[in-house]
């Protein structure tokens, strides 16, 4: 049977997807069977990360364990059915109390759990072949729920896990690059900062360990605590190994498969093909100088004026080389610089001018420290700052240099509208990460936002809420984010604002245009996409090509590929069967 079901493969149209709750068309019992003798038994049954405390899948002692790792990012990642922010999953299965019903939601039905390159060949072919809703998940990062879909098949590359040093990478005739390191789909930044520390080397990777290297994060840009060091990850691609949607591995570089490789450099993840691995530059560790600050001031006024010094001295801390994060919320300012190759002294020097011009503050609890390597500040600073598990929203802007270096005062009058408020669980998160080593990188072959060159910090606003939170207090909290993000918006007056397509709105009204940095490379993009990918099987909110498919992704706007006409294919009309009422995307 699936012999003849993979014959079928080469379809001529698009069609609405066939989803679990579709028994005219969902693959029978059988059909499932024999899919899973293919791959080797790997076929799940993925359920959402609470189920074991709810309902009739209640399990006492499973429970027990759930609750303690529920923060866990580590412990999320190895779930099947888990994202790391549990909206992405359903509202009906609470950690924090027993619910009577827990559904799917927006769970996977089945789950293959890919170890080798032929289980990700099988599984892509089967979704064709039966026109299932494919996604991929490797940890559950996704801040736009991209890694899950109701009544859907997971393809679930956690557990590819192999991490390979090459001493001499050559390729496309270039000068031979010393310790390239490929690195399988599964494999997690904090598994590759351990492993490269051994070689006394590191990687320009994510803040969270739990983060995947080679899925979203890389392939949507990847900025990085060492980005201002050396580049964005996307800028240190070497080369990928994927799976396309015909069932095809390729390797895919500057010189094979040149438009695809571009596409996947800053084209985002679960698009454009499989990555069942990246190689991937690493460079000598540096040793890093630390300093963390935490200050709270009294009133309003004397808040702004703090965020304004605060301001000119990112601007002087950028030319020394620093990098950083900060947090904005209530009357509180706090956050951690670090210094590729630092100086104690001059880092000591610079923020003690800083306490200087506000003396009427508490600065008493600034550290500032040398570690030996870029993993010893992961392993101390870095992991421990990153819990997940909540229900959350993000909304993201990129500050260009200019405005940061010429209107500090604007700059610090905005950050200070649009900062969190505790009160209502939400935050003002700073990223030091462009600018540097991102603006003067050279000779880039990828589609990274090229906001990116021109900036110097990567604003994300949160929004978070209680498990308990009504769906119209959900909907609401969404309308807050876009509306919020609209605040920082008045810094990017004479250019269209730009995010980053990771931690994005997933309301964003002028995606194409502020994820991939214009209506022309979104359109590039698109190209490739339709190239590659004509049919759709890979569809993702807000992903390239997504604006071709209805709101749930489940239907085509349109039945073929707009560079494909196919005679005789009847016009698919009605397909956006959606209330008028769901203007933004539900959060469950």
């Amino acid at each position: 049977m699936l012999v003849i079901l993979y014959q079928q493969f080469a379809m001529c149209e698009r069609r609405c997807r066939c989803l679990a709750n579709n028994s005219s068309c969902w693959p029978n019992a059988s059909v499932w069977e024999a899919f899973n003798e293919t791959i080797d038994g790997r076929l799940l049954s993925p359920e959402p990360s609470a189920a074991v405390c709810n309902g009739k899948t209640y399990d006492a002692q499973a429970c027990t364990l759930a609750k303690a790792q529920w923060y866990n990012a580590t412990w999320r990642s190895n779930q099947t059915g888990a994202m790391q922010n549990h909206n992405w999953e359903n509202s009906s299965c609470s950690i924090s109390y027993n619910s009577t019903i827990c559904n799917q939601g927006s769970v996977a039905v089945f789950a293959v759990s890919a170890t080798l390159p032929e289980h990700v060949q099988t599984t892509i072919r089967f979704a064709a072949s039966n026109n299932l809703r494919l996604v991929i998940k490797s940890t559950g990062h996704d801040y736009l729920g991209r890694s899950t879909a109701t009544g859907s098949l997971l393809l679930w590359l956690h557990h590819m896990k192999t991490m390979t040093l090459i001493e001499q990478y050559s390729s496309c005739g270039h000068p031979t690059i010393l310790n390239a390191a490929r690195i399988d789909a599964g494999v997690q930044w904090g598994e590759v900062y351990r492993w490269l520390n051994e070689f006394n080397l590191t990687a320009i990777g994510g803040a969270a360990g739990s983060v995947g290297v080679a899925g979203g994060y890389v392939q949507g840009g990847g900025h990085s605590p060492l980005s201002r060091w050396k580049g964005m990850a996307a800028d240190q691609v070497l080369e990928y190994d994927v799976v396309t949607v015909d069932g095809q591995r390729q390797t895919v570089s500057e010189c094979q498969n040149g438009d695809l490789f571009w596409a996947l450099n800053g084209g985002g993840g679960g698009t454009f093909a499989v990555v069942l691995s990246v190689v991937l530059r690493t460079f000598p560790s540096p040793s890093i100088v630390v300093a963390t600050f935490d200050v709270t001031t009294p009133n309003e006024a004397r808040y702004k004026s703090l965020t304004e010094d605060f301001i000119r001295l990112v601007s002087t801390v950028a030319d020394a080389g620093w990098s950083g994060y900060f947090n904005m919320l209530d009357m509180k300012l706090a956050g951690v610089f670090h210094v590729p190759n630092g100086n104690l002294t001059a880092v000591n020097d610079t923020l003690t001018d800083f306490a200087i011009k506000n003396l009427d503050l508490d600065f008493g609890k600034t550290l500032i420290f040398s570690l030996q390597s870029f993993y010893d500040y992961f392993a101390i600073i870095l992991e421990p700052s990153n819990p997940t598990g909540f229900n959350v929203l993000l909304s993201s802007r990129l500050i260009r240099e200019s405005t940061v270096r010429n209107s500090p005062e604007k700059v610090a009058e905005v950050f200070a509208q649009a900062r969190g408020q505790s009160s209502t669980g939400s935050s003002l998160l700073g990223h030091i990460v462009a600018g540097g080593a991102v603006s003067n990188i050279s000779n880039t072959n990828n589609s990274i936002n090229p906001a990116w060159r021109t900036a110097l910090l990567h604003m994300v606003y949160s929004q978070g809420w209680l498990d308990t939170t009504s769906e119209d207090v959900q909907q609401y909290l969404a309308k807050q984010v876009t509306q919020r993000t609209e605040i920082l918006d008045q810094l990017s007056t004479g250019s269209q604002p730009s995010c980053y397509s990771n931690e994005a709105d997933p309301n964003e009204v002028n995606w194409q245009e502020n994820f991939y940095g214009s209506q022309t490379i979104y359109n590039q993009l698109k190209t490739i996409k339709d190239k590659v990918d004509p049919l759709g099987l890979l569809v993702c909110r807000h992903c390239v090509g997504s604006d071709d498919w209805t709101l749930d992704l489940n239907c085509p706007t349109t039945p073929d590929p707009p560079t494909t006409q196919h005679p005789g294919n009847s016009t698919i009309s009605n397909l956006s069967v959606f209330s008028t009422k769901i203007e933004q995307v539900l959060l469950v």
